[in-house]
């Protein structure tokens, strides 16, 4: 290929990139909000070209799914397999199954946003569940992963498939779209099959979907491959994505903005946040924090909250870097998992191209301060901190040890913690290792209790009868003296029972 021909080429695909939706195309939505924002749009990207399934469907991939470098080359969401579109390979999928609705020939049947090209081993695996997070997988092929969700998402499934990091504001925004413009469509039609969209105005998602969508909506930013997608998809269907174009709609419909109207003056393209408006991204965990933890004195470690040492993570190794290659689904603790491998009952978190984390079930805590203990190295060399998140604070981990080198152990001290908090740890950049977890309660005490005459960090009966045994001997002892108030008598006596009803 010789240097003129990958100019032109590099060029006609930056052009693609800055094309943009018309200057009047989202006019009838300013000004509006909620139900009545979501109708506005449906009646904006309803009017496209129905392209035939079998024939214009597939024609058009080539051209809108296609990889940057090897044009031949199919971009495919659901693996990592690389093939061309004249190869027997792949075939078309549904991102919402069209069982959902009975499987009429309708416009959702081929529309071209949503019916995409899909490696066929992963499109069988992939079947009619929904999208959501899997707690335990039964298939991965590194691109999708497919098997039970955690608790709270499936909605009446019992198996969910969850795309990668990398994709999942991908899959979010295509699901906003569907619900957007089909929401009047047979939902919920097929008695033998369930549906998480409903037949409706509003919201047409069932709660727990739009809440994880716009989670992963606003946790992974439109990229440049979306926009190339949403404008050579116009050329083809006649219509575009408006969460592609303005992602920060998905907000103004179902999560933070929907009493705030939508001004188009304002709204920015490809942007998550109108200006002066929260960013949906950042926590927004406002649980009350009940008598705020007074942090002066000193802490004591108290009951013991959560404590893994991920022997499920047996395969592998932590001593070379061929030995963490098998992915690992989650345990009782950690159920939310998302780019950790197996390392010799240790966790690589990340990989050379993507951070991991884990996320914990809820703790069965009152509030209050917590211990977080943990042992971590990194790769070949530190390539970032690790984060650990309780609650609304979060702790960047600074460490220095290695693959080589044997972990180090690191405490770290929450403040005002939230009753029951999960606790995601998390690498920062590529990978690290992690050994093991242990989380337990505390609580400060003074650094001075008066009442502990005899000094052996326990308020008790002897400290009743030290103070007794000056008093009859009339001696002077200034540690006696509990109340301070220059005598050593019964009322100091009284002010011991006093502390050790208290406490």
């Amino acid at each position: 290929m010789n240097r003129s021909f990958i100019l032109a080429f590099l060029l006609l695909s930056a052009m693609k990139i800055e094309a943009q939706p018309s200057a009047d195309y989202y006019n009838t939505v300013d000004g509006l909000k909620k139900k009545e924002l979501k109708l506005a749009l449906k009646d904006i990207i309803i009017n496209h070209k129905q392209l035939t399934y079998g024939s214009e469907l597939p024609a058009a991939y080539p051209s809108v799914y296609y990889q940057d470098e090897q044009p031949s080359m199919v971009y495919d969401l659901f693996s990592t397999e690389i093939y061309e579109f004249s190869s027997s390979k792949w075939n078309k999928e549904h991102v919402i199954p069209k069982s959902w609705w009975g499987g009429a020939v309708n416009k959702a049947y081929s529309d071209i946003f949503s019916v995409l090209p899909s490696e066929s081993g992963a499109n069988t695996q992939k079947s009619n569940f929904p999208i959501g997070t899997v707690y335990r997988a039964k298939y991965d092929n590194g691109r999708i992963k497919v098997g039970s969700p955690v608790s709270g998402q499936g909605g009446s499934y019992t198996t969910v498939f969850e795309p990668a990091d990398e994709f999942k504001g991908d899959f979010a925004r295509i699901y906003f779209y569907v619900a957007t413009c089909y929401s009047d469509i047979a939902w919920e039609s097929n008695s033998n099959v369930k549906s998480e969209l409903v037949q409706e105005d509003w919201p047409t998602l069932k709660p727990w979907l739009y809440t994880l969508l716009l989670k992963w909506h606003n946790e992974d930013p439109v990229c440049d491959k979306e926009k190339q997608i949403n404008n050579d998809a116009e050329q083809v269907q006649g219509n575009r994505n408006p969460f592609i174009d303005y992602p920060a709609l998905a907000d103004y419909i179902w999560g933070s903005y929907t009493t705030t109207a939508f001004s188009l003056a304002e709204a920015q393209l490809y942007e998550h946040v109108t200006p002066g408006q929260i960013d949906p991204s950042e926590p927004t965990d406002t649980t009350e924090i009940i008598n705020p933890v007074d942090t002066t004195g000193v802490l004591v470690v108290g009951e013991t909250l959560l404590v893994d040492t991920f022997d499920s993570a047996s395969d592998g190794n932590d001593e070379e870097t061929g030995g963490s290659s098998k992915q690992w689904s989650g345990d009782d603790w950690f159920r939310t998992v998302s780019n950790v491998f197996q390392a010799g009952g240790a966790l690589r978190l990340g990989s050379s191209k993507n951070t991991g984390s884990i996320t914990s079930a809820n703790l069965d805590y009152a509030g209050g301060s917590i211990v977080v203990e943990l042992t971590v190295k990194g790769w070949t060399s530190v390539e970032g901190t690790l984060s650990v998140r309780l609650g609304d604070e979060s702790q960047a981990v600074n460490y220095a040890a290695t693959i080589n080198d044997a972990y180090e152990r690191v405490q770290l001290v929450f403040h005002n913690v939230p009753r029951n908090p999960a606790i995601t740890i998390s690498s920062s950049a590529k990978r690290c290792f992690i050994g093991e977890v242990i989380v337990k309660a505390c609580s400060y005490q003074e650094a001075t209790v008066p009442e502990d005459v005899n000094e052996d960090d326990v308020v008790d009966s002897q400290d009743v009868l030290m103070v007794y045994d000056i008093i009859q001997q009339s001696a002077s002892n200034e540690k006696a003296d509990v109340n301070s108030d220059g005598y050593v008598d019964t009322q100091d006596v009284l002010a011991i029972y006093d502390y050790m009803q208290k406490h």
